[in-house]
């Protein structure tokens, strides 16, 4: 990369509707077209954002973390007016909303290192097979309710249950407060790449004191009882070890803050939540299109981690991440300024056909899917990587158990939500057919 002012302008590529209905809907013809006209393309009027589409350019900006900083702050297509800023300061305890601090994936090294060091205590392999009998039974409950050929939401009694329940056990809240949890969920993301009205904003403030509150009380709690084996358990008592104190410095805290224990629960709701319910709700109608896999999962098995893999590619659930540039430079040709919010295609990246053949063709038996970006790349690949695929593995071992097959409208038929970063179906009419 050269020095910016070699670079060509901002406004001489195609213009992308990110918001659009159409593009939310099926946005890979412009990502395409994008790739093939530029490494990185502006996208808005004035205070916009590239777009990196490419997968070979996501993986160069991803690796230079000097240039390309994660501590961007949140990604909302509108800001709330002055009369709605005003009224979420009113609302507002005089410390201000907990959690208001960079962590793991709003942070640079060497604070994201240390971050990194004490969340992985609660991501290990034995943690995440800790969750691995109660994901089945909480999917083999869910399906039980289900009357043959009789029409259900699956998003609403499959794809947001299980992963609600599931993270909620992992951070020990109640059954009683599973429908807060989802509902907090919900807040946490709803202006990720969305455009909210005022009331929609002073609303999803209001729902992060709640949570704020809750998590406040569960950290208090948490340090009372003593370590546990919980996620939450081991993010109040996760410390640097001797060595790792020896890395970081003596001025390095030991534990995390109670602010960074806010911040990190937001962003697994985020990530254990909703890109979860993302994954099993479009894999079922990707699946729809493609009903030998259905077939060959319930006689074979030992494919459906690899139809996870290819599904994450397809769907790739939370397609764009973002970033900031910490300077002026000339990406391949963009000229972007010091300042400006750079966003990693993920999903455009997995459909990149230099890198996967046939992109749009759903194939389990890819030779290649370790070079999915689903999950990030680099310092800042998701820590429940494993969590949700394993989540979805068991899903769709149960499911194919319990039933033949189920029908579902065409794709055409579909509602999808309001956010290209968060691609979402909120509701799918599902019509079980059972093996029994």
């Amino acid at each position: 990369m050269s020095e910016h002012d070699s670079a060509a302008p901002r406004g001489d590529h195609e213009r992308l509707e990110v918001f659009d209905p159409g593009f939310i809907r099926c946005p890979f013809p412009a990502y395409h077209a994008a790739r093939e006209s530029a490494a990185a393309t502006y996208v808005g009027e004035g205070k916009g954002f590239w777009l990196v589409p490419g997968h070979g350019h996501v993986l160069e900006i991803v690796g230079d973390v000097d240039t390309f900083s994660s501590e961007s702050g949140p990604l909302a297509a509108t800001v709330p007016s002055p009369a709605a800023r005003e009224r979420i300061a009113e609302l507002t305890p005089p410390g201000g909303l907990r959690g208001r601090v960079n962590t793991l994936l709003t942070l640079d090294p060497p604070g994201h290192t240390r971050n990194r060091k004490l969340i992985s205590r609660a991501f290990t392999p034995a943690s995440v097979t800790r969750y691995e009998a109660l994901t089945r039974e909480i999917c083999q409950d869910l399906i039980r309710r289900w009357t043959n050929g009789h029409e259900i939401d699956f998003v609403a009694e499959f794809a947001v249950p299980l992963p609600v329940r599931v993270i909620a056990a992992a951070l020990d809240v109640g059954e009683d407060q599973v429908d807060d949890f989802k509902r907090w969920s919900d807040a946490s993301v709803g202006a990720i790449g969305a455009d909210l009205s005022d009331d929609e904003f002073v609303d999803a403030h209001c729902q992060m004191l709640e949570l704020a509150e809750f998590t406040q009380d569960q950290i208090e709690r948490k340090r009372a009882a003593g370590p546990a084996e919980d996620i939450m358990s081991k993010l109040v008592h996760a410390r640097l070890d001797n060595a790792e104190q020896a890395e970081f410095g003596a001025e390095a805290a030991l534990q995390l803050s109670d602010d960074e224990i806010h911040s990190i629960i937001r962003q697994l709701l985020v990530a254990g939540n909703e890109t979860t319910t993302n994954l099993l709700t479009q894999s079922m109608v990707v699946l729809d299109q493609h009903r030998d896999w259905w077939t060959r999962m319930q006689s074979e098995p030992g494919v459906i981690a690899a139809v996870v893999d290819e599904a994450l590619r397809i769907i790739s659930p939370s397609a764009v991440n973002q970033r900031v540039c910490t300077r002026d430079v000339d990406f391949h040709g963009a000229a972007m300024s010091a300042g400006d919010i750079v966003l990693i295609g993920y999903l455009a990246a997995d459909h990149d056909p230099a890198v996967f053949a046939d992109p749009e063709h759903f194939d389990p038996e890819r030779t290649n899917l370790g070079d999915v970006v689903a999950f990030g790349r680099g310092i800042h690949y998701c820590p429940g990587a494993a969590l949700a695929r394993m989540e979805a593995r068991i899903a769709f071992e149960e499911l194919t158990k319990a039933l033949d097959g189920y029908r579902i409208p065409a794709e055409n038929q579909l509602e999808w939500n309001s956010s290209f970063q968060l691609r979402a179906i909120p509701t799918l009419p599902f019509t079980p057919l059972r093996r029994d």
